[in-house]
């Protein structure tokens, strides 16, 4: 996800203390669980004092991310942000909670910390960081037009990552003609014919099905009205009406779904990007 690829922030700080070398070791080799008890026995050296060893902090909030901890993650981040005064450690902070937001679906609220965090930086590389990351926001929320153009105004300045972003800039501006199914035709369509809303979608299979269902129970209740079989038709009628009420729902359904998955496939080709860009890898 792009959370995790952005949680790469936190491994380019300096200066690491000799003592941390055994929790960093296992944190790079992604041994999240067992770094996350080294750097609480750090801050536990320290009196338990997070401020006092903020790089073990800002790791030990990335472990917990990394393993499922994100309320406690996200409160550990947003500790530090608030409380550290180093721009670059501030900045690493923010850009991990806006990881956390970010992979929980707040894209909006993930954008609003990644631009504090290119406020806060003072290293050009992490402000070209967290501009792009925030860019990439408006794509997930859908925003193609918008994000794209950011990104190119980021490529235009040439400072780090220009090539990358006006790689990103141009599969970004791609989303803006991704194909495209309407909920509401689809269902009308399986309205007039059951089943070829879904088949529109490529839900070939489903397509099928719910004309057979649909033309089976059509027939079996018009043969039962020919032999006035009240009781039957009217069970017959009850299921007709559920199956082709479904069927108009799973038309509409399988829009929702091939809109969706087209979405899903251009964002991962965005994150395929990223993931071939060394600097923003974990």
């Amino acid at each position: 996800m792009l959370g995790t690829i952005l949680a790469a922030v936190l491994t380019v700080f300096p200066g690491i203390d000799a003592d941390e070398g055994f929790a960093d070791y296992l944190y790079c080799q992604g041994e999240y669980g067992l770094a996350s008890q080294e750097y609480l026995r750090i801050i536990y050296a320290h009196d338990e004092d997070t401020l006092a060893c903020p790089l073990a902090s800002l790791r030990l909030a990335r472990c917990w991310q990394e393993l499922g901890r994100r309320e406690d993650a996200y409160s550990l981040y947003t500790f530090l942000h608030m409380n550290l005064s180093d721009p670059e450690l501030r900045a690493g902070a923010l850009m991990g909670a806006g990881s956390v937001l970010e992979e929980s679906g707040y894209f909006n609220n993930a954008r609003e910390l990644y631009t504090d965090a290119a406020v806060a930086s003072e290293d050009t590389e992490v402000i070209a960081r967290a501009g792009i990351m925030a860019s990439l926001m408006n794509a997930r929320m859908g925003n193609w037009e918008i994000s794209a153009e950011e990104l190119r105004m980021i490529s235009s300045t040439g400072g780090p990552f220009s090539g990358i972003t006006a790689s990103l800039a141009e599969k970004v501006a791609d989303g803006q003609n991704l194909p495209y199914r309407s909920p509401l035709w689809c269902g009308i369509s399986s309205a007039l014919l059951p089943g070829s809303g879904q088949m529109i979608c490529g839900h070939f299979t489903d397509g099928v099905i719910a004309f057979g269902i649909n033309g089976t129970l059509a027939w079996l209740f018009y043969k039962s009205l020919q032999e006035n079989n009240t009781t039957t038709s009217v069970l017959l009628g009850w299921l007709g009406i559920s199956f082709y009420g479904g069927n108009i729902y799973g038309g509409s359904r399988a829009a929702v779904t091939y809109n969706s998955a087209r979405r899903r496939e251009l964002l991962e080709e965005v994150t395929g990007i990223l993931e071939d860009q060394q600097r923003f890898q974990p």
